[in-house]
């Protein structure tokens, strides 16, 4: 069904292929996506507010997390104590 254009009448067509567990099911889906529609969208965090930032904010470094953790294996690798 995808392989074509979705259209009401298709989809109409294909419901009335379906059995009534099926239709169970599509009701369902039905429920599930209009509930998803009504909940407001989560803006993502500022990395500050993050609690776990709270133990990283003295250093500057930190801004960018994948430099940060490049930068810390480069001198753990480094290290003749360990």
């Amino acid at each position: 069904m995808l392989s074509q254009r979705v259209t009401k009448d298709s989809i109409l067509r294909e419901l009335e292929k379906l059995s009534p567990d099926g239709l169970q099911e599509v009701a369902q889906f039905i429920e599930f996506v209009q509930f998803q529609a009504q909940q407001p969208l989560k803006k993502p965090k500022a990395s500050r507010k993050h609690s776990a930032f709270g133990l990283w904010a003295k250093y500057p470094e930190a801004q960018d997390p994948a430099v940060f953790a490049q930068t810390l294996r480069q001198k753990i690798e480094k290290r003749q104590d360990v």
